[in-house]
């Protein structure tokens, strides 16, 4: 065989063998997609205070944070109350006040107010009870003020928590509570 046929001979060869069935060819693999380290996320200030009512936020503050409560029981002249209140700061703050007032027909419990938070977190709820015991029937008036220091600065948001008294426990329930 001469030389330049050889080649040929070889040439051919070559080509056949880059071109060959693909099936034969080695299957790379995926190469998996490297992630962090999966992080279990805690349920978030909303689901933590599900079935909470937002306070009514009152004045033009927009100070960030918010405030949910939740009545232990039916509101009645005479018998003490638990009113349990969620603030949700939606910044990291050094430090937050919780002040409480009641109206005329609200008797706060001793030593009540104020409540403090320091190095209030966002993915957090602050959780307190306030002990009330109602004086008048009627629409009665719980007054939460919350101060935020951060950034070198203090702001402050005021909410409302609306309390209907029954005048007794036979009363009917207001709605929403």
């Amino acid at each position: 065989m001469s030389k330049g046929r050889a080649l040929l001979v070889c040439a051919a060869v070559l080509l056949t063998a880059c071109h060959g069935d693909s099936s034969e060819a080695p299957v790379d693999s995926p190469v998996p997609h490297r992630h962090g380290p999966r992080v279990k996320r805690g349920p978030t200030p909303a689901e933590l205070t599900a079935g909470m009512v937002e306070a009514v936020t009152t004045g033009k503050s927009t100070v960030p944070v918010a405030v949910k409560f939740d009545l232990g029981s039916r509101p009645t002249i005479g018998q003490p109350l638990e009113v349990a209140v969620a603030v949700m700061p939606q910044v990291a703050a050094d430090a937050a006040i919780l002040t409480v007032m009641g109206s005329d027909g609200l008797q706060l419990a001793a030593g009540v107010s104020p409540i403090e938070i320091p190095s209030a977190d966002p993915t957090q709820v602050y959780r307190h009870s306030i002990s009330v015991t109602p004086a008048a029937e009627g629409v009665q008036l719980l007054a939460l003020t919350v101060s935020l220091k951060h950034d070198e600065i203090t702001e402050t948001r005021a909410f409302s928590v609306p309390i209907i008294v029954a005048a007794s426990a036979d009363a009917p329930a207001p709605s929403g509570h």
